[in-house]
């Protein structure tokens, strides 16, 4: 997620990550492990979890988390009530309709050699990106060498 909208999440719930330095309680340190598609995602879950708690948040509650994983949203937290787990549990199905770059309704991809969420868009683009690095490796790795000493290759 880029730096405008981790900085936006860090102080409008400041609570939530107060551990965010600590990498011994929690991983925040490196950051939400996302794209910024799913930023008014996790923006408005952690707007509901405040409002669960009414803004007194628990002295031992604190996210730990928030990444991407098999293609949809994990958040996880520490101190949480079951209220708050289904929450998080209704953001994360959400999550799998949602394009995790763009923010604009997306499917469940599974094609691209791992698994993510995007809409059409945002897949022609990566299926552009890959095909540039298919097409860059194919031409790597057939030498000079092998075109003039007749070694075995195939040109694609």
């Amino acid at each position: 997620m880029n730096n405008i909208n981790t900085k936006q999440l860090l102080n409008d719930f400041p609570e939530f990550f107060k551990h965010r330095e600590d990498l011994m309680t929690s991983l925040m340190a490196f950051g939400f492990e996302c794209a910024d598609g799913w930023h008014q995602l996790i923006h408005n879950l952690c707007e509901y979890i405040n409002d669960h708690y009414r803004g007194d948040i628990p002295t031992d509650f604190y996210v730990v988390q928030v990444k991407e994983k098999y293609g949809s949203l994990r958040f996880y937290t520490t101190g949480t009530t079951q209220e708050v787990l289904d929450l998080i549990h209704k953001a994360e199905l959400a999550s799998y309709s949602i394009c995790e770059d763009c923010g604009q309704p997306g499917q469940y991809r599974d094609k691209l050699g791992y698994i993510q969420t995007l809409c059409d868009t945002c897949l022609d683009k990566y299926y552009m990106k890959l095909y540039s690095r298919v097409r860059s490796a194919k031409e790597d790795f057939i030498s000079e060498w092998q075109k003039d000493n007749g070694a075995p290759y195939k040109e694609g």
